[in-house]
């Protein structure tokens, strides 16, 4: 057996033979083919980009751009794309929010094991929880017939079901909604008094909705709600949380991957989080409306500052409001507040037009922008299921089925259950 091992060829040898094989006239026909191997996808590639690219609106291209450039190139790109809304100059500062406690000046809230509140209702004893969470998702909802089926669905779906039974109580959430005011006599009002009602026994069964009453009518997305909303949790919401986040009822929340990435980042630090990749050019910079949030710093400071109701519920795009406003948080500690570097001068710059820095220079706040994982489900760049935060937008219960069913596709493709993988640290608040 040896002897004839040994007399087998070695592979040195027999690579020296195969090598002469393709000389002279064969190696450049074997080259070539290797090369067209590799350029038919690459060329494949490019003119699926190239397509793709032509039909996007041209604020896209302009974030899109941003996006995946480095910051030291950013300033350069208005000398190679058109940006359609053209230079602006600062945003002007709310000088009652401006004036407020430093968004990173508030104690992180600290997990603990779950505690509950009892409320007797006519259905029997209700458990609300008071000890912190470690993320508040709230759905941003209406009165309407067709968002109370929506939440039902979502109810019925189980979102939750990522989340291990023993940590269910560090994840909050919870619908949103403004408080009609049927008046006697008025059209429809009886028909509202009826929703009212409906919703009443809703809450009383369910115990899951978030009732705003400061708003200018009924709901008013885009008078001032997501303000009210942060003022209600940062005031009386009845329980505190690292990280607090909205989305709108047609956005799926990834949670096995959200909640790692927001378990990345740190809550003591002032911090805005969201998607920039759909916004329009001609405001300031903001995180689209299908989902953003904040640290527990910012949620207090605009909860708690003295900012008159009609400074707040003000007719204007609510997410493009919210990121405004950002702009308008209290400086940090020895930063002094008259400063260029917290009111610049009022001229326009292509600056204002870029990505803010992060930290900010005068109020310390971190903008997270998480680009492509979060947008529309299957949409061209945005991330899949293995890497994406939430999908959007899922406009009836069967598209947001779908989408639920996708996700855990890829997970299980990917090799991952579609369960958060609790870390060791919240080990001690397991329930």
């Amino acid at each position: 057996m040896a002897s004839s091992i040994s007399s087998l060829p070695s592979l040195s040898s027999v690579s020296s033979k195969f090598s002469q094989t393709l000389r002279p006239r064969t190696r450049p026909i074997f080259i070539a083919f290797l090369s067209l191997l590799i350029l038919i996808p690459l060329i494949h590639y490019t003119l699926d980009v190239r397509s793709h690219w032509r039909q996007l609106p041209e604020h896209h291209r302009w974030n899109i751009a941003l996006e995946n450039t480095p910051t030291w190139v950013q300033p350069y790109v208005g000398q190679v794309l058109k940006n359609p809304a053209g230079m602006m100059g600062p945003p002007s500062v709310v000088s009652e929010l401006r004036n407020a406690p430093w968004a990173g000046g508030w104690n992180t809230p600290k997990l603990v094991s779950p505690e509950y509140r009892y409320v007797p209702t006519s259905r029997g004893i209700q458990m609300h929880l008071i000890s912190p969470a470690f993320v508040m998702l709230h759905i941003f909802s209406t009165s309407s017939a067709g968002s109370r089926k929506r939440r039902h669905f979502i109810r019925e779906l189980g979102l939750t079901g990522a989340i291990p039974e023993k940590f269910r109580h560090l994840v909050e959430i919870k619908f949103v909604m403004g408080l009609q005011r049927p008046q006697e006599g008025h059209e429809g009002s009886k028909e509202a008094e009826e929703q009212e009602k409906e919703i009443a026994r809703e809450n009383e069964r369910f115990g899951d909705i978030v009732r705003l009453r400061e708003l200018e009518g009924e709901e008013n997305m885009n008078h001032g709600k997501s303000w009210e909303w942060l003022r209600y949790v940062g005031r009386e919401g009845g329980r505190k949380a690292w990280w607090v986040l909205k989305c709108d009822d047609d956005t799926l929340p990834i949670l096995p991957n959200l909640l790692p990435f927001l378990l990345s980042l740190d809550p003591s630090k002032p911090t805005y989080i969201g998607s920039a990749l759909g916004r329009w050019t001609g405001y300031h910079y903001y995180f689209q409306g299908m989902m953003y949030g904040f640290s527990w710093g910012v949620v207090k400071t605009m909860a708690v500052a003295d900012v008159p109701r009609s400074s707040r519920n003000y007719q204007w795009d609510e997410d493009a409001r919210m990121g405004g406003l950002m702009f308008s948080l209290p400086p940090a500690p020895g930063i002094d507040p008259n400063s260029t570097t917290c009111n610049p001068p009022k001229v326009d710059h292509p600056k204002w037009s870029l990505p803010p820095p992060s930290p900010d220079a005068c109020t310390g706040l971190n903008w997270v922008d998480v680009g492509p994982r979060l947008g529309n489900v299957g949409g061209w760049g945005i991330a899949d299921a293995r890497r994406a935060l939430a999908w959007h937008p899922l406009k009836n219960e069967n598209e947001y089925a779908a989408a639920y069913e996708r996700a855990k596709e890829e997970f299980e493709r990917a090799g991952r259950e579609y369960v958060w993988e609790v870390p060791d640290m919240f080990r001690t608040v397991a329930e």
